[in-house]
């Protein structure tokens, strides 16, 4: 009986030549390529679903998504819709991620949040946490409405459920009217079409001002209602209340509970 040993079982082994050779570093190198720029893709689309649903990301270019230990995403725009059913858009100059981190902060430069009824917030920076839900804005905080409101301060925050932007920092408020208004924080609601002065409130009309601790404004009926430590001041004199209606179109001033007045 002849004897095989274990090398003789074996197949003979191709030698590859050089050409051969550069060939499989060629295609290891592209599939490692493109399983990069695919996973980078992915992720950078992913920003853009857990910020709205039903997103549609702009066009890549991936061939640039990976810099150094960041995701890269020149101009992106992430398009959908609230919570609430209505839509909304996100843009920046830049965004930007950790590879490492995949489930991490995204930050953006220069983002833009715009809805469907005309409201937009822009800064300097800003930061989408994923986990939270939240898009965080930082340095020149500018909010506007399309009914006239704008509103500035130094940071800001938007929350997705419910959709609601708080405004932080010395913030300032011009009404339709034309009345202007500070505040420690101001809060938009998008669902409600409300705006909120809280801590601190103070409102400058014509002839005069208002302080409260909070004060609210309805863009439906155009008012304007201050309630906590009430006081008055105008043309007329100084007064006191536990509430206060100010229309801004009629220019209206009313008190109600505990009204002390003093005219001159």
């Amino acid at each position: 009986m002849t004897s095989l040993d274990a090398q003789t079982l074996q197949p003979a082994r191709r030698r590859l030549t050089p050409n051969d050779a550069r060939l499989r570093t060629l295609r290891v190198k592209t599939t490692r390529s493109v399983f990069l720029a695919g996973a980078a893709l992915s992720t950078l689309l992913l920003i853009g679903s857990v910020i709205v649903r039903g997103v549609q990301g702009a066009a890549i270019d991936t061939s640039k998504l990976v810099q150094g230990d960041q995701f890269v995403m020149e101009s992106p725009e992430f398009i959908g819709n609230t919570r609430e059913g209505k839509r909304l858009k996100v843009t920046g100059a830049r965004a930007t991620r950790s590879v490492s981190d995949a489930a991490g902060a995204v930050r953006l430069e220069k983002p833009k949040l715009e809805t469907a009824d005309g409201s937009v917030a822009t800064a300097d920076e800003g930061i989408w946490s994923q986990d939270a839900q939240t898009l965080s804005l930082k340095g020149n905080v500018v909010f506007s409405r399309k009914a006239g409101e704008r509103a500035t301060g130094v940071s800001a925050l938007w929350t997705s459920d419910p959709s609601v932007l708080t405004v932080e920092g010395g913030t300032q408020i011009t009404l339709p009217g034309g009345e202007t208004a500070t505040a420690q924080s101001l809060q938009w609601d998008e669902a409600k079409g409300a705006v909120a002065l809280l801590g601190n409130a103070r409102v400058t009309f014509k002839d005069g001002e208002a302080t409260s601790d909070q004060a609210y404004f309805d863009k439906e009926s155009r008012t304007l209602t201050g309630t906590g430590s009430i006081r008055i001041r105008s043309e007329l004199g100084t007064g006191a209340a536990d509430r206060y209606v100010y229309n801004t179109a009629s220019k209206r001033l009313q008190m109600t509970g505990n009204v002390i007045a003093q005219l001159r």
